[in-house]
């Protein structure tokens, strides 16, 4: 994701920040954070509200996808994967590291993540 990306869309749909931010329900200082590149990590919530408004989806944000991060299909794929992960808490830390990642390797990361869940239930 990168605020650029953010910004031209933005511009497209000739809204400004301040139009963006209450329309999204997203705090105008966390979206000029985003927009700035002060905050490179925004949550999905706040995102989701923001592709919502611009009536883009999530990967829209994305400049570049054929940088190896796998095909628009296969992100739109994991992006949907990615949504209902979301969901469950014990996950919240896969989405820091997720974003270039494919399929595979999240689910992977999922299967790790759910043993030691388990493991770490079965001893309380």
């Amino acid at each position: 994701m990168t605020a650029q990306r953010i910004k031209d869309i933005m511009k497209q749909k000739k809204m400004g920040n301040k139009a963006l931010a209450e329309s999204s329900g997203v705090p105008l200082g966390t979206l000029n954070k985003i927009l700035y590149g002060e905050t490179t990590n925004p949550s999905l919530d706040t995102m989701r509200a923001i592709a919502s408004v611009l009536e883009c989806s999530l990967d829209e944000f994305i400049d570049d996808l054929s940088d190896g991060a796998g095909t628009a299909g296969e992100r739109d794929d994991l992006t949907e994967y990615l949504d209902e992960l979301h969901k469950r808490p014990e996950l919240k830390t896969l989405f820091s590291v997720a974003k270039n990642a494919s399929r595979e390797d999240v689910e992977k990361a999922v299967k790790i993540i759910e043993m030691f869940s388990n493991n770490n239930s079965d001893d309380i």
